[in-house]
């Protein structure tokens, strides 16, 4: 009988894979990602090479240290879903990197729990400020 943790681990799977098939890693995803100039160990980095990076994080491979830190410092802001060619979501792909990266998935882990970053809260603040309008803004930090 499958469990709910295996339809969910199915499920993770089945999309890794989709991602691994679509994604050419033309870097454009991480173009455009608002986070990128947010992270030091980004400085610099090819968009394919970062992005070559994130799928062998997916195929459970060794990262390099910019792919990790895309992964890492990611908050979903969609930004990259337009700018792929290839009809990949790079947003569910960094999602599913991070799932795979944290160990979830059963592979070893390479990224530390969120909850040991001392900047994580500050980065989804920051990030939700962006988002929120004045008056939004002045009502979530009451």
């Amino acid at each position: 009988m499958e469990t709910n943790t295996d339809a969910l681990l199915a499920y993770i799977e089945s999309n890794i894979e989709r991602t691994l098939n679509d994604c050419t890693s033309c870097g454009r995803c991480f173009d455009v990602c608002p986070m990128t100039k947010y992270a030091d160990k980004l400085a610099g980095a090819q968009g394919s090479e970062v992005v070559d990076g994130v799928l062998d994080i997916l195929r459970g491979k060794s990262a390099t240290p910019a792919a990790t830190e895309w992964t890492r410092v990611c908050t979903q802001s969609a930004t990259c879903i337009p700018a792929c060619p290839e009809n990949v979501n790079p947003m569910l792909m960094l999602r599913l990197s991070r799932i795979t990266a944290l160990g979830s998935t059963g592979r070893p882990a390479v990224l530390p729990d969120n909850k040991r970053d001392p900047n994580f809260f500050r980065r989804i603040n920051a990030f939700a400020a962006l988002q929120l309008s004045e008056a939004e803004l002045a009502e979530w930090q009451r």
